[in-house]
């Protein structure tokens, strides 16, 4: 798959999340209780604290689809729900689509969703970020103007203090992490 745009992640100090989203239209941000049907759709997305849930985030560079999916939820785990609600917000034939994964923990449940969503996205061919297995509660957002993910946990906020650089804040928050092609510091 051709990309012809790269997305930028820039991990924050908590502070600086909460300033730069305060801007964000609250009706985009993905709240309680992390359904399908709380997703949202627009030119920027955010939502706070993902732990045992999983978040995905799509892009095709002019809008953004974002999921955050609690495996509390019994109707999280059916992927045909989740796929209609993606192809029925994006154009999956596009050549433009990247995406990032956030979230889950090591159980049966959180781990299921988590995988769910890294298979769909590899048998659609879109380039993935992962960030897996937070080392604290998770926030992200995308600005479409600038097509940038915005990242911050408290361990990036106090990496970040302490004169860490950009990327490896990122490597030392999440157990694992696998940058996309499509993706840069």
């Amino acid at each position: 798959m051709e990309i012809s745009f790269k997305s930028k992640l820039t991990p924050l100090k908590l502070s600086e999340f909460s300033i730069r989203t305060a801007a964000f239209n609250r009706q985009n941000f993905v709240d309680y209780p992390w359904t399908i049907s709380t997703s949202r759709v627009a030119a920027d997305v955010f939502t706070n604290n993902i732990c045992d849930c999983t978040a995905c985030l799509i892009t095709d560079g002019s809008k953004a689809l974002l999921m955050h999916l609690s495996p509390e939820r019994q109707d999280n785990h059916n992927f045909s729900k989740v796929f209609n609600f993606i192809s029925n917000n994006l154009d999956l034939n596009k050549n433009d689509l990247q995406a990032v994964i956030a979230g889950s923990k090591p159980t049966e449940l959180s781990q299921d969703i988590f995988y769910k969503f890294k298979e769909l996205l590899s048998s659609l061919k879109i380039p993935t970020t992962i960030l897996k297995n937070g080392k604290g509660p998770t926030h992200i957002a995308y600005r479409t103007s600038t097509d940038e993910v915005l990242i911050s946990n408290n361990i990036i906020d106090k990496l970040l203090k302490n004169g860490i650089n950009n990327q490896d804040a990122i490597f030392n928050s999440f157990e694992n992490v696998k940058i996309s092609d499509a993706d840069y510091f």
